[in-house]
């Protein structure tokens, strides 16, 4: 079912739909809803670009010296040349300690120039207080945000090489605090710079801040992710975009892929956060029915809250009701089924199974992973008996699933994490250079757990 809201220039089209309509009357049917939203169109390029409140965090803990420190001061220093002189800018750098060594620059001349004498004398220090150097720069934004008489994009990126070793820590306090920051206007994008850092931490925040998360592995990256996060926070046209599930009693949401659900006694919360103009999102829903009465039907609504970035402008959108019916179990197994649609199930499914089973094995849980990755192939396999596009992807999971029970290396644990991601978000990857394909990296850690 498709649904458009008012007739508005900047408003995205939604589409909700689940892969099959009938559940047994028995109980345990699983389904998927599968909600897809494409942004509007961005702005002309000729059109004034709405000005940037920015605030800029920077790890200078020991691990980030040389190279590494180098690169994210070069880096900034040629961000200042592309942004506008309308914008303002922040800085702050972490380490044991916070610094912040420009509060809310505007960027004319004098003030380039202020913040690239800022930047040029900083030097690495020691331990990696990322909470308390995010929340600096957070603050720094929001500083300006209520001081500030137009309206800006509020937007923090934060780049760490390392994981978070000096106060909060926890992936489920940083997302709670980055979505705190994101219901008060000040979004959060995330870098994560070189082979060591935690995905898992930068991931929480971006996802919760409604931003993005990249990743520089090398430090000539560090650049180029700096001002395409830049491009994409511009190009941006819908912001904090949540979908509320209104769910009869008994059914259970899931989400395959890494998108944040909140579960409440009437539903659920799915937040899909940042589209970029013209990108299309697809969010699938695992659903699990409870038994029921022949014909009975069990009404599924979904709504839509967005912003408009121009103007923090909140809209809401009543999307659809859906209808599964409780039926046979013989009439349940010869329905159809979309092919179209099973397969962007499958394709989530594939990205969800990966990450997942990536957390659990970079957790120490590896008897874990191998349990989910096994079980969830399982029934991956039966979901795709009629989709031939789907059997490599099948094989890949097979192929993956006994090696999550040894300790992967973390810059294989890294990519894989990443790529899932990106896929389960429907992200582009801005990095220049060409990486190895998640399939290929799956065959070769099963080369070498085999001779191990």
């Amino acid at each position: 079912m498709i649904a458009s809201p008012s007739p508005q220039a900047a408003s995205p089209e939604f589409r909700v739909e689940l892969d099959r309509s009938l559940v047994n009357v028995e109980g345990r049917s699983v389904r998927h809803l599968v909600l897809t939203v494409r942004a509007p169109e961005p702005p002309p390029t000729d059109r004034p670009r709405d000005p940037l409140n920015l605030g800029l965090v920077i790890d200078a803990s020991g691990s980030m010296a040389g190279r590494p420190l180098d690169a994210a001061k070069a880096a900034t220093l040629a961000l200042l040349d592309r942004l506008a002189d309308d914008n303002h800018l922040s800085i702050v750098s972490f380490a044991s300690d916070v610094i912040t060594h420009a509060q809310a620059v505007q960027l004319d001349a004098a003030g380039r120039s202020r913040v690239a004498a800022a930047v040029r004398p900083l030097v690495p220090r020691d331990n990696t207080a990322l909470f308390d150097g995010w929340v600096g720069g957070c603050q720094a934004v929001a500083t300006r945000q209520a001081a500030g008489d137009v309206t800006e994009r509020n937007h923090v990126l934060l780049l760490s090489d390392g994981h978070a070793n000096q106060g909060e820590c926890r992936p489920e306090r940083l997302a709670h605090h980055a979505a705190e920051l994101r219901k008060r206007g000040v979004l959060t994008s995330t870098v994560g710079i070189g082979r060591s850092y935690s995905p898992i931490q930068l991931q929480a925040i971006a996802e919760a801040g409604g931003g993005r998360m990249h990743d520089a592995e090398e430090p000539h990256e560090i650049a180029e992710i700096m001002l395409a996060e830049l491009n994409d926070t511009l190009a941006t046209t819908v912001e904090s975009l949540e979908f509320t599930l209104r769910l009869p009693r008994g059914v259970e949401p899931e989400i395959y892929g890494t998108t944040p659900l909140t579960r409440d006694a009437e539903g659920c919360d799915i937040l899909a956060g940042s589209l970029l103009g013209n990108a299309t999102r697809r969010i699938v829903v695992k659903l699990t029915f409870p038994g029921g009465q022949m014909g009975e039907t069990l009404p599924i609504g979904v709504t839509a809250r967005w912003k408009t970035p121009c103007d923090g402008r909140e809209q809401t959108a009543e999307l659809a009701t859906v209808t599964p019916r409780f039926d046979t179990a013989a009439a349940c197994l010869a329905q159809p089924r979309c092919r179209e649609l099973a397969k962007i199930v499958a394709e989530q499914w594939q990205a969800h199974i990966y990450h997942r089973a990536m957390q659990l094995n970079q957790d120490g849980q590896r008897e874990a992973a191998l349990a989910f990755a096994t079980r969830e192939g399982r029934y991956y396999d039966r979901y795709c008996f009629d989709l031939p596009e789907m059997q490599a992807a099948v094989s890949s999971i097979h192929a993956f699933s006994p090696t999550v029970i040894h300790a992967y290396d973390p810059v294989t644990a890294k990519e894989v994490f990443l790529r899932s991601h990106k896929t389960s978000r429907g992200e582009a990857d801005r990095r220049s250079s060409k990486r190895a394909e998640i399939e290929e990296l799956i065959r070769q850690a099963a080369g070498r757990y085999r001779q191990s």
